[in-house]
């Protein structure tokens, strides 16, 4: 059977490999071009990559001379962070401060008495308040396991609740507020109330507290033994206009004690504060100084004749004692309240320098005796007197007749005395009392903590490394990209494997290219510079704090390679003392203004960060790199989509011109086989 060859789908001439062929043959062109495409892509990304190292490194050394450079930071530290913590910012003075907590700031904490286990949440509406914020949780009722998990969802943020089995068969509940301050109470309204009454966690108050009526306190004073006091000892200055919108204010004169009686007697309980506010009004010598007492005065004696004889007047033969008075001695003394009721007797905080503001107290119940009765003022003092007002007994916590049953904790101030003077705040953290300096109260204490603000040498030290590891990446990277020595690669032990194998990519891609070792031996140049500091030559140069390239021979006298390659290197012994002992000096080397303009104008930081900056700005020599190779790239992908045109119109022709040859010839044969038919018919019919 002839074989059969359909134009188009088969050919017994092997048309089909033969324009394969011819196509492939064309398409080594495009392959070229393709490769060149990778090529520019390859140099991008090492450009792009150069570019960043570059960065990295001028960022570095900004951050060693702009405004916000390490040797400006600042640390605080406390000598007992058990007490309190501490930190500072820039704007902190260099100075030690003693600070002693005598109160840390505390929020309410109720607890209710033993509920049940199986004790169910009636339905209603349950709201709390804490200072000016409230929450509302309407409640369809349910077990108090769910109560507190709805309740701690609703009012996240501003009061917390939690349920803990005190016994096996009974449980507790506390809420608490999240907010502390002696004017964040936490406050029950709605279904809260009676829920509260019902647990046992709010209860009617037993006791009103105590108050004290300073014009009825004036008229009933007393010397602390009993004896009538001098009008002038105690005197009441009734709406003082000095005394910021206060009602009355007693003040006590020097060297002066008084018991003065509060308007009932009240038992002390569990929650309950005292409360009073005084100022200190301090005395000169001159103003506590007697006036001098009049003495003996001789009369003048007026001059005689006798007998044509002049006697003359003369002074006194002898000098009269002088009246002349002294000054009191002084007398000082801190221990100047206390309380008394039944008997007892308990003293009050120390007076402190208050300026010209009332000082308000507020000591808790644990401090005084079980009842309170009178408040008594022992003014020893020759050169202070005392004012006084809002003296009062009474319990933050209650609410119109009731008050918390079982207080865990009492909403309350924090108070520290600072420079001899107390300060009230409403959190345990203090932003305010000395400028750039945060506080963290921890714990009350008798004992002072010093509290010390020095450079933070550290933060500093972190730069200067975080510059030297910019430094080495940047010139591990030029080393790289411009020799052929994989030695420089495999000297690089910290290396993890993707970073290797990049780098082993990319060893002497750029070999030919000057700029990258014109940029390393500037660079190189401008770290062994001297600069100029205030400690002239003691500190000009990098190496003596420290940090330098080490090319010292090793043992035997072999050479170390890798330590003459110019990476720098860091003594953290000498960077530590330099850092610790002149850390303006290490300052100016980095960053100077020597002409006083305000401006940096000198240090290694300066003259990298200026040199650096035609490489990495916008427009500059690598960007302008990484454009001209984003051009070509998209040059040559045009050039790409014009030849894959060509060549598949290239491959149309062929398969049109080898398929016109294919019918031709076969047009051929078949005229051919039509002559050979008719030649052997001719021949059989003779």
């Amino acid at each position: 059977m002839a074989d059969i060859s359909i134009p188009g789908v088969s050919s017994k001439y092997n048309t089909t490999k033969l324009i394969d062929d011819l196509v492939a043959a064309e398409k080594i062109r495009l392959t070229r071009m393709e490769e060149q495409v990778e090529s520019y892509k390859t140099a991008k990304d090492t450009w792009r990559q150069v570019n960043r190292d570059l960065g990295d490194l001028q960022r570095a050394v900004k951050s060693l001379y702009g405004f916000e450079n390490p040797f400006a930071e600042k640390k605080a530290s406390s000598s007992n962070e058990r007490i309190l913590t501490a930190s500072a910012d820039r704007t902190a003075p260099f100075e030690n401060y003693s600070i002693k907590v005598k109160q840390v700031a505390t929020a309410d904490r109720f607890m209710t008495a033993s509920l049940e286990k199986d004790f169910k949440v009636k339905a209603g509406t349950y709201t709390f308040q804490v200072g000016d914020e409230s929450v509302s949780l309407r409640y369809k009722g349910g077990t108090l396991s769910d109560f507190v998990r709805r309740l701690n969802r609703k009012g996240e943020g501003l009061i917390r609740a939690s349920s803990v089995r005190n016994t096996p068969n009974t449980q507790v509940l506390m809420i608490e507020s999240l907010l502390t301050g002696s004017s964040n109470h936490l406050v029950f309204g709605d279904d809260s109330r009676s829920f509260a009454l019902e647990t046992g966690m709010l209860r009617p108050a037993v006791s009103g507290g105590a108050e004290m009526t300073l014009r009825s306190a004036a008229e009933k004073a007393r010397s602390n033994t009993g004896e009538m006091l001098q009008a002038a000892a105690v005197t009441l200055n009734e709406n003082s206009g000095e005394n910021s919108g206060k009602s009355d204010v007693l003040k006590i004169a020097p060297s002066t004690s008084v018991r003065l009686p509060f308007d009932t007697s009240a038992a002390v309980e569990e929650g309950m504060i005292l409360e009073y506010s005084y100022r200190v009004i301090e005395y000169s010598q001159a103003d506590m100084t007697p006036p001098e007492a009049p003495g003996p005065q001789w009369p003048q004696v007026p001059q005689a004749e006798f007998s044509g004889l002049t006697v003359k007047s003369a002074d006194n033969a002898f000098e009269t004692p002088s009246a002349e008075q002294g000054p009191p001695p002084a007398v000082i003394s801190n221990e100047v309240f206390s309380v008394e009721g039944n008997g007892e007797t308990a003293l009050l905080p120390d007076i402190t320098q208050t300026g010209n503001e009332f000082q308000t107290v507020r000591v808790d119940a644990s401090s005084l005796p079980g009842s309170v009765s009178s408040f008594l003022i022992n003014n020893t003092n020759t050169y202070k007197a005392i004012e006084i007002t809002d003296v009062r007994l009474y319990n933050p916590g209650r609410q119109d007749n009731l008050e918390p049953a079982n207080p865990v904790s009492a909403a309350g101030d924090a108070v520290v005395e600072f420079m001899g003077i107390e300060a009230w705040r409403s959190t345990n953290t203090i932003d305010d009392l000395v400028d750039g300096i945060t506080l963290d109260l921890k714990r009350p204490s008798r004992d002072e903590v010093e509290v010390s603000v020095e450079p933070d040498t550290e933060a500093a030290k972190d730069g200067i490394i975080r510059f030297v590891y910019a430094y080495n990446q940047l010139l591990t990277r030029i080393l790289v990209l411009t020799g052929s020595n994989p030695e420089v690669i495999d000297e690089l032990e910290y290396l993890e494997d993707d970073k290797r194998t990049e780098l082993e990519e990319q060893l002497g891609s750029l070999r030919g290219d000057s700029s990258l070792n014109q940029l390393k031996n500037r660079l190189q140049g401008i770290i062994s510079a001297p600069y100029a500091t205030h400690l002239e030559s003691e500190l000009v140069l990098l190496a003596q704090m420290g940090v330098s390239t080490n090319a010292a021979a090793g043992s035997g006298g072999t050479v170390d390679f890798s330590k003459l390659r110019g990476y720098l290197e860091v003594d953290e012994e000498k960077l530590d003392n330099f850092l610790q002992t002149q850390m303006d000096a290490v300052k100016e080397l980095f960053g100077n203004d020597t002409d006083g303009d305000m401006v940096i104008d000198s240090g290694v930081a300066q003259a990298l960060d200026e040199y650096l900056v035609p490489y990495t700005r916008s427009g500059g020599m690598v960007s302008t790199r990484i454009a001209r190779l984003d051009t070509q790239i998209e040059a040559k992908k045009d050039d790409i989509s014009d030849y894959e045109d060509y060549l598949e119109d290239y491959e149309n022709d062929l398969k049109r011109q080898y398929g016109n040859m294919e019918a031709m010839l076969n047009q051929l044969e078949s005229s051919s086989r039509e002559l050979d038919n008719f030649s052997k018919r001719q021949s059989g019919g003779r």
